[in-house]
This record gives structure tokens, C-alpha cells and sequence, in this order.
């Protein structure tokens, strides 16, 4: 069985979502939600040698009632040519671990995807090389096929979209950002995807609800979380020409309204976040050009900055004259159906929420 490392496939290896790649370990890095790679192999085994990043997150003592941390880490699934059902699901638990990912009796020829399916800031995820007894063959370039990208929260990442117990609290193998309505949409579609989401992420910094981070904080970058857990001094930014997307959904405002309602003066917060969302918008125009479609959507939680983002689109729209930018309102959870972890979307509301944006955006 032969070893190749990442560094050796660059003709090989095509990304799905923004990766990084750490040229001091050489360590391909995929930390988003979907983010991953994708190969061509030819042979009879496979075998991936993962490097991962733990995270903490909090439970409930079953005997005490207590409130006690635990490990979480990053969960991965496989899928092979265009199945979108997984080959192989599986949680990388150690900070160096090997996973078979593909494996037959006879010699077979597969397009392989990687792709992490849990969110970016409570796991780490990347990939050295491999192990294999075959190769992996040059990568076949698909021309012509569409790309959107999603920005948002928990919502977009899919927090606990796998359990029916809305009294849950984060679980890794209960998210699953394949089966998270950005995802489901963008296979609607038939367009390649990415996904930049956080759970409890706001669009700017909110007192009230503080986060490490803000989505204005990362967005320029390919994955800022990243380098500041292995200490980088200069953050990389994401390479936008190269990855200019047909749409972008920005799907935000769900914790910023919990951040304003909780403030002492929710008047001034609601005018800082009008301040804050025109001028992501502006950022989001220059970093992705002109002919990119930009919807501002919300929901399927909360809805009570909507009438705010359609009044700042309004204004954007006339100050700018920039016509490619619209409003969007996801269908809100139907209480008939099971919500999942702390009351969010289960996969049922996903699926209704990924119908209703694919048929919103093949009307444009």
C-alpha cells in the first residue's frame, strides 16, 4: 500500500467550499460546513489520514442536573460519484486518525467526495494524504455548472437538524449540513455550493449576545477561525475572482435580534445593525463583482428584523442603482412539524425550506 501526501495531488484534488491549506504542515484544511474535496480513484482501497480539532460544548448531568463541558469533534461524510446518499458516515474522535474511505474486492473506478457535514468554530477538520492500493487519477474539470454560496447561523448549518427533541442541546452527530436546506437547495439546482456559518453568529458584534466572532469579522477570509487556532499572524484572504458565485443567500438576523432585544437601548442597536447590513452588503457586490445575484433572506425561526432588511435593500437599491439584489422569507416552522435541537429546523422543515428557495431563484 502506497502513501501520497496532499502536497503531491495539486493537479488532483478539486475543493468543494473554501478550504485552506497550512503550507507549514501541509495540511489541506476543510472546516466549513461542506467544505471537502473531491478525487477521481482508481483501485481497490483507499484510506484518508484526517487531522482534527476538538471543540467544547456543554450537557446536562443525567443524575445531578448539572451543567458539565464534553469534547465534541468533527464528523465527516463520504459519497461516491453522484450518490447523495453516503458510502460511509463517520466522527473523527483523536487529533490523528486514519479512515477507510473507499474499499472493494475488485479494481473500481469512483468520483470520491470528502465532505465535513458539522460547522466551522467547534471543529477542526483537515487531511495530510493518503493511503492507497491504486491512484488517483488527474481531476475532471465539469465547466459550465452554476455556484451559490451561503452565508449564515445555526440555521444554515443545520444545528441538530437529525434529532426530534427540541429540549436537545449540541449534539456534532445530530448536525448535518448536507441535509441543511442551503445544501438540499443547491442540489435542486444541480450548482456546486459553499457555506460560510457559525451557530450563534450575528452580522455584527452584539453586546448583548456576545461571540467570538461576527460575520463581518470572517467573511473576507478563507477561514479566519482557522488560523487564529493555529496562531497565524496574517489571515488569507479568500480568493473571490477565482470563485465568484452566480448567488449568494445571505441568511442573517436571527441572533442579531435576540442581541438587540437584549440591549439597554434596542432603538440605537436596530440602527447600528441598518448601519452594519448596508455595509456587508456593499462588501458582498465588491468581493463577489457586478453579475452576482445577492438575496437577502431570513428565517425559519425568527422574523423580526425582515421589515428592517427589506428596508435597507430598498435604500441600497436606490442609492446604488444595483437591481441584482432582492428580499427573501423563508417558510416558518410548522409546528405540526418536529423541531429539532433548542427549537430549530428539523430536516422536514429543511426540505420545505430548500423547495421554497430553489423555486424563489428559478424565477429570477
Amino acid at each position: 500500500m502506497k502513501s501520497v501526501k496532499i502536497k503531491e495531488l495539486e493537479k488532483e484534488l478539486s475543493s468543494l467550499g473554501r478550504t485552506y491549506r497550512d503550507t507549514e504542515t501541509e495540511i489541506l484544511y476543510f472546516n466549513w460546513t461542506c467544505s471537502g474535496l473531491e478525487l477521481i480513484f482508481r483501485g481497490t482501497c483507499l484510506i484518508a489520514s484526517f487531522h482534527a480539532q476538538s471543540g467544547a460544548e456543554m450537557e446536562r448531568d443525567a443524575i445531578s442536573g448539572n451543567m458539565e463541558e464534553r469534547s465534541t469533534w468533527p464528523w465527516v461524510s463520504v459519497f461516491l460519484d453522484e450518490e447523495h446518499i453516503p458510502c460511509r458516515r463517520f466522527e473523527i474522535a483523536k487529533p490523528e486518525e486514519t479512515q477507510l474511505i473507499f474499499q472493494s474486492e475488485t479494481e473500481e473506478t469512483h468520483r470520491i467526495r470528502i465532505v465535513k457535514i458539522t460547522e466551522n468554530l467547534k471543529t477542526g477538520l483537515g487531511i495530510d494524504g493518503f493511503f492507497m492500493e491504486g491512484e488517483i487519477l488527474p481531476r475532471e474539470e465539469r465547466p459550465g455548472r452554476k455556484k451559490i454560496e451561503f452565508i449564515g447561523d445555526s440555521i444554515t448549518c443545520g444545528f441538530g437538524n437529525e434529532t426530534k427533541d427540541k429540549n436537545r442541546l449540541f449534539y456534532a452527530d445530530e448536525e448535518n449540513g448536507w441535509l441543511s436546506h442551503a445544501a438540499i437547495a443547491a442540489r435542486k439546482l444541480h450548482m456546486d455550493w459553499s457555506m460560510v456559518c457559525v451557530s450563534g453568529i450575528c452580522l455584527g458584534k452584539r453586546e448583548a449576545l456576545p461571540m467570538p466572532y461576527a460575520m463581518n469579522d470572517l467573511y473576507l477570509y478563507t477561514d479566519r477561525i482557522l488560523e487564529d487556532r493555529l496562531g497565524k499572524k496574517e489571515y488569507q484572504r479568500w480568493d473571490f475572482a477565482s470563485n465568484a458565485p452566480d448567488y449568494v443567500v445571505l441568511n442573517l438576523g436571527t441572533n442579531d435580534a435576540t442581541g438587540i432585544i437584549g440591549a439597554a437601548d434596542a432603538e440605537e442597536e436596530e440602527k447600528k445593525f441598518h448601519r452594519e447590513y448596508y455595509a456587508f452588503l456593499k462588501m458582498l457586490r465588491e468581493c463577489n463583482g457586478a453579475d452576482t445575484k445577492m438575496i437577502c433572506a431570513l428565517g425559519s425561526m425568527d422574523y423580526y428584523l425582515y421589515h428592517h432588511i427589506t428596508e435597507i435593500v430598498t435604500q441600497y437599491r436606490h442609492d446604488t442603482g444595483d437591481d441584482r439584489i432582492t428580499c427573501f422569507r423563508y417558510p416558518k416552522i410548522d409546528f405540526m412539524d418536529p423541531f429539532g435541537a433548542c427549537a430549530h429546523p428539523h430536516v422536514i422543515t429543511h426540505e420545505k425550506m430548500a423547495e421554497a428557495l430553489a423555486e424563489f431563484i428559478m424565477k429570477m
